[in-house]
């Protein structure tokens, strides 16, 4: 559990090695002293803030069996496990990312800053960083800010802010290693770090250094077959349901239900010839290839045909789609930083920090596969369809028991000249995996100092590089660089020479100048049947190379007024500053891949003009009153930036406005509100277009032309014939363009916050902080996908002229043709969102000298939808309590000190979500569009008014959240001698497991994967 603590006045005591009895601390230092606050670039004389800003030790955050700090954050109730060390598989070149997401507003809304500064990102073309690589016992703390703060950091900054602060004056020696396990034995991680660092010239110079080295094994779904179902079948929600079901009201009878052993029916490890009964068999039989390369009848426990197009059994010998692929990925660190600073006097004080990290991370997804017609699955134009063999009944791969049942079933009747198709998933090609590196280099170095008696300035330069390497194992190549058959495609189609031998059929020709020497023919006819010289032969190892660069040049000067005059309440405090940011980046693939010749989509270089911006910021901070009856503190604050980008972002100003007000000691109440932004990445501008495929569901079909008012009209206009049935598009993917937009502008977000913060006096150690939260964006971009594309081009009562069909593509005959539609980002969405944060905390020493800490925080969220539909931007998509999003969620630690020993244990909430989307089987609330009649359901309504819709399928499960849950952790801590720590812990104590099928590898999905885990470690300081 990582408990996380508010900044407040008096938390300067919590760090004190002597306390009085009552917990408060009795050192000399003086907590009045000027600091900056995250969250504003003025030094104030406290540790108060008027943003919600929560302080994390980093104690709290690594005081786990994990060691991946990025995880360790995600448990906290204010972020959101977009990217953890489990779902950081979900995309092609993003294994073992951690990447944060503050009030599940999206990774790209949350800037993340180490020291208040920039941190060069973790993917190229966009500007996220990989926790990975900030180092962690060189670490001090975490703030973290909840709302706009544009106005002080710049772009990004939407949701909040996270802040990395290092330790700047560490001194001595420090030595750490710790090994944990989980009780099944896998999963093991160890990390090993050491931090050097020297005060010297009478304390005006510090310099530290930090090595790091941490290694986490990974998990793959065939280690937890109890869980994943990866030999034995997945356990998920299935559609049972065999009556008619009314989508409003429900017939009463779930639509699915909870059941384990489900496998893919029409995929098979060594391959499937078809179903050999109808839809209507409630237990559908299949024609599959054994092991051995024979056929046999494959008879489900239950085929669920009858229900729908499910493509599942229960029972039987499908696929599990689960014998590769991972839970976590596995994951190895190197990182050295470099601290340091030397004060040459007051004024000229010279700082530099700098790092490298290196990363490695493996990853295993699903292998290869195809489904029916060779050619319909891998043909990307007409003369690759044209060429492309089918399989053929005289393969000589083919066992006599095998085609002699085929032919029983009325296939093959003619040996010579027939084909047949099959389906299968390619375990044994390989699972497709990537090795990644990814090299990170960060130098920030300046001066800074004091003048003028109170004012400070800093100049500083920042530049970051990331380097990355991957290679994409396992990929199947299927066409050379010229299009031409080559691989898989080659080896699909074996054939007899005169001598007998099994060889490609390009080397039986009479053409030898066709000949491929190195072609080996595969045997696809049961698992486990290719050769390694053939699997050689079809798989290639693709690789890409990507780079991204940062520089930041910042000057800044803060100070006050009181050399001029004083307020009653102090006198007024300024920050000003300039800014310059460039951003540079590149991908490339190889050129087989770069040219469509592999299982991968075709993937263009990318490689985006440098994106520039020109900044000018101000802050100001008037303290009205202070030591007054009534009014302790009375301070407003304001801040301001107006930045230039050499983008279509153009020039856009951010803002903030803050107060801050304290009636007696104990109480403090604070506001803001700030216009914040997010300007368009340079992926967001100039991602190459790629080619992409989907079931795209033509509204044009007669099957669905009539489910919208508009369609029959609109698709008469585009030429599509009267009764017409798009064949292809029904029966198989259909090929699409994706790409960035250059003209997209930026995105705003506005944001308020109130809080107040109780430090009762009659109860020394004890605070409680309520933070109110409302943040909403506009003009977001949002990407519509190509099923969208096409439903909004023949849905508009605008006709055919609209923006959505000039990119939707068709023939004379009213067929799309590839690239069927083309696909990308437009700033038409939004997202609103609001909660309360609390948080109480209570310390206290006890007269035997024994200490207790006890910390709470709590999330409760009151709202989160993102409007993202054109045709109903008044109607919300609810994302609140949906999986990632619940509506509660707390963390709970209490520590008690023995002396010599101490003992921990903590708790994590997590409040129940739904099971599918929440309007499935919920009502939900919208705004009656100017229409007057919601699209949705059809009803009439006042327009603005708010209308409660029903359930889209009241009864889609037979339950609707996936239950709470509570995860309890333990430490205990051995003190020898003040130079020795030994500590063991366990997390998970109860080894609970995500509940009803879930792994914890999904977007948001914040269920712990790995069970109870024991993890020991020692500590030495010199």
């Amino acid at each position: 559990m990582s408990a996380s603590q508010p900044v407040l006045a008096q938390d300067a005591a919590a760090d004190c090695v002597d306390a009085n009895e009552n917990g408060v601390c009795d050192s000399d230092e003086n907590t009045d002293r000027a600091i900056v606050v995250t969250g504003s670039r003025i030094s104030r004389p406290t540790l108060e803030s008027s943003v919600p800003l929560t302080s994390v030790s980093v104690g709290e955050l690594t005081d786990t069996g994990d060691v991946s700090l990025g995880d360790a954050l995600n448990d906290l109730p204010s972020l959101r496990s977009t990217f953890s060390q489990g779902n950081s598989t979900r995309f092609i070149g993003t294994a073992g990312l951690n990447i944060l997401d503050l009030r599940g507003l999206g990774i790209s809304r949350t800037l993340v800053l180490v020291n208040g500064k920039r941190h060069v990102t973790a993917l190229p073309g966009d500007y996220l960083v990989d926790v990975n690589t900030i180092p962690v016992d060189l670490l001090e703390r975490v703030d973290v800010v909840t709302g706009g703060n544009s106005a002080i950091y710049g772009s990004d900054a939407v949701a909040g802010v996270v802040n990395f602060i290092t330790k700047r004056n560490f001194d001595g020696l420090s030595l750490r290693a710790q090994g944990g396990i989980s009780s099944r034995g896998d999963r093991g991680n160890v990390f090993v770090s050491g931090t050097w660092g020297k005060n010297f010239a009478d304390g005006r110079g510090n310099i530290a250094i930090s090595g790091e080295y941490a290694e986490s094994e990974p998990l793959y779904f065939t280690d937890r077959d109890g869980l994943t179902g990866a030999y034995s079948g997945r356990c998920q929600y299935q559609q049972t349901d065999r009556t008619t079901d009314e989508l409003q009201a429900g017939d009463g009878i779930p639509d699915s239900t909870f059941l384990c052993g489900i496998n893919n029916a029409t995929l098979s490890d060594g391959g499937t010839l078809g179903a050999i009964d109808g839809v209507a068999a409630a237990r559908r039989r299949y024609l599959r290839f054994g092991p051995s390369g024979d056929l046999f009848i494959d008879t489900p426990d239950d085929s669920f045909s009858d229900i729908g197009s499910t493509g599942n059994q229960q029972g039987g010998q499908g696929s599990t789609l689960r014998n590769t692929g991972q839970l976590a990925a596995g994951l190895k660190r190197y990182a050295v930083n470099l601290l340091a600073h030397y004060d040459v006097s007051d004024a000229f004080r010279p700082f530099i920090e700098a790092k490298y990290v290196r990363v490695n991370a493996v990853q295993e997804g699903q292998p290869s596969f195809w489904q029916g017609s060779l050619k319909g699955f891998f043909a990307n134009t007409q003369e690759q369809f044209d060429a492309i063999p089918e399989l053929r009944c005289n393969n000589p791969f083919l066992t006599s028991q095998a085609l002699a049942t085929m032919q029983s079933f009325g296939l093959c009747t003619n040996v010579a000249t027939g084909t047949f198709t099959m389906s299968r998933f390619n375990p044994d090609f390989g699972g497709r995996g990537e090795y990644h590196t990814r090299e990170t280099y960060r130098v920030v170095g300046g001066v800074e100092g004091t003048f003028n008696d109170d004012w400070n300035y800093e100049l500083s330069l920042n530049y970051g590089r990331l380097d990355t390497k991957m290679r994409s194992l396992n990929n199947l190549k299927l066409y050379d660089t010229e299009g031409n058959l080559d691989g898989f495609l080659l080896a699909i189609d074996p054939v007899r020479n005169t001598a007998g031998q099994i060889v490609c059929r390009v080397n039986a020709d009479a053409d030898p100048s066709n000949d491929r020497p190195d072609c080996v023919p595969i045997n696809v006819f049961g698992n486990g049947a290719p050769s390694a010289e053939a699997l050689n032969f079809i798989n290639t190892t693709s690789t890409r190379e990507e780079r991204a660069e940062q520089f930041v040049a910042l000057a800044s000067v803060a100070g006050d007024l009181s050399q001029l005059f004083e307020l009653p309440g102090g006198p007024i405090g300024f920050a000003l500053g300039a800014e310059y940011r460039e951003e540079k980046a590149f991908s490339f693939y190889d050129d087989l891949v770069e040219s469509g010749g592999t299982f991968l989509n075709a993937i263009a270089p990318f490689t985006p003009p440098k994106l520039s911006v020109k900044e000018a910021f101000g802050e100001i901070s008037i303290p009205l009153l202070a030591n007054m009856p009534l009014a302790e503190e009375l301070t407003l604050g304001a801040a301001a930036r107006v930045s230039d980008y050499n983008t279509s972002a153009g020039t856009v100003w951010a803002y903030n406005l803050q107060a801050l007000y304290a009636p007696i000691p104990d109480v403090r109440f604070r506001a803001a509100y700030a216009r914040s932004v997010r300007t368009p990445t340079q992926s967001d501008l100039f991602s190459p277009f790629s080619e992409n495929f989907a079931q795209i569901l033509d509204p044009c079909d007669v099957a669905r032309i009539n489910n919208g008012p508009n369609r029959v009209a609109n698709c008469a206009a585009a030429g599509v014939p009267v009764g017409f049935i798009n064949t292809p598009a029904n029966s198989q993917t259909t090929g699409f363009l994706s790409g960035g937009n250059p003209t997209l502008q930026n995105e705003i977000g506005k944001s308020l916050t109130l809080g107040v913060v109780v430090e009762p006096s009659f109860l020394p150690g004890f605070n409680f902080t309520v933070d109110y939260y409302k943040i909403k964006v506009e003009s977001l971009i949002s990407a519509l996908g190509a099923q969208q594309i096409i439903n909004l081009c023949y849905d508009s009562d605008a006709g055919i002229d609209n923006v959505f069909c000039a990119t939707v593509q068709r023939d004379a005959n009213g067929f799309f043709i590839e690239p069927a539609v083309i696909s990308g980002g437009v700033n038409f969405a939004a997202q609103k969102t609001e909660g309360i944060d609390f948080d109480v905390q209570y310390r206290r020493t006890f007269d035997n000298g024994h200490r207790l800490n006890f910390r709470a925080i709590a999330t409760h969220l009151l709202r989160l939808d993102n409007f993202t539909d054109p045709l109903n931007a008044a109607i919300p998509n609810r994302q609140m309590s949906e999986l990632g999003d619940p509506r509660w969620a707390a963390n709970a630690s209490i520590n008690y000190d023995f002396g010599e020993l101490d003992i921990s244990w903590t708790t994590r909430y997590i409040g129940k979500q739904t099971i599918g989307a929440y309007e499935t089987q919920n009502s939900y609330n919208g705004a009656c569009p100017a229409s007057g009649t919601v699209p949705i359901s059809g009803a009439t309504c006042t327009p603005g008014a708010i209308i409660v819709l029903p359930p889209t399928n009241i009864d889609a499960f037979d339950r609707v959240y996936y239950p709470d849950a509570f995860y309890h952790g333990f430490r205990a801590n051995l003190e020898v001698d003040k130079k020795f720590n030994f500590y063991v812990g366990m997390d998970n104590v109860f080894d609970k497991q995500p509940p009803l099928g879930l792994l914890g590898t999904a977007a948001g999905d914040p269920y712990d994967t790995f069970g109870r885990y024991f993890y020991a470690g020692i500590r030495a300081s010199w």
